[in-house]
Order: structure tokens, then C-alpha cells, then sequence
């Protein structure tokens, strides 16, 4: 991989992290409290990863991640699948 490509691909990852972790942020900053009435647990599908056990590599790396559905604060359809696109979980937290 030469220097354009590896930065082209680390500004697509913080692009994505952005994204991950505006949205939710901005949905969460909405109008009105609610009620939580529409909030669920979500849906966890798949093969749960190994184990991470020391020294690395781990073997986890390359498996595919399992797949989660749920409903979003506004009722709307939300998922994780694995179609074909590299994803980034972020988890963000404040105290």
C-alpha cells in the first residue's frame, strides 16, 4: 500500500467515525424527553467472537462480527449487518 492510499483510507475511517458518533449524539439531543416507550432491547444474530486470549494475534481478527437490529429512539429501523461495507463501532461516554 503506498502513502496516498493508507491516507485516503485512514481519513474514510474518521469520516466514518464522525458519522457514528454525530448521529446518535444529534438524535439523542432532540426535542422533548419522551417517554422511552419505543426504546427495546436490540437483536444480536450471528456467531459470538472467541475469546481474546494473550499474545496476539488475535484470533478473532477477520471473523465476521455479529449482526444487530433494533429500533432507534424515533421508532425507525436500525441495524449492523454484514453487507459487504467496513463498519466502525464507536462508544462514546460522559460523566
Amino acid at each position: 500500500m503506498n502513502v496516498k492510499n493508507v491516507a485516503t483510507l485512514a481519513l474514510r475511517i474518521l469520516v466514518l467515525a464522525l458519522v457514528v458518533g454525530i448521529v446518535p449524539l444529534a438524535a439523542a439531543c432532540g426535542e422533548g424527553e419522551g417517554d422511552g416507550a419505543s426504546v427495546r432491547d436490540p437483536e444480536v444474530s450471528g456467531t459470538r467472537l472467541a475469546a481474546f486470549q494473550q499474545p496476539v494475534p488475535d484470533s478473532a481478527a477477520g471473523q465476521p462480527a455479529p449482526e444487530v437490529r433494533g429500533t432507534s429512539f424515533d421508532g425507525a429501523a436500525v441495524s449492523i449487518t454484514n453487507d459487504g461495507r467496513t463498519k466502525a463501532l464507536v462508544f462514546l461516554a460522559h460523566w
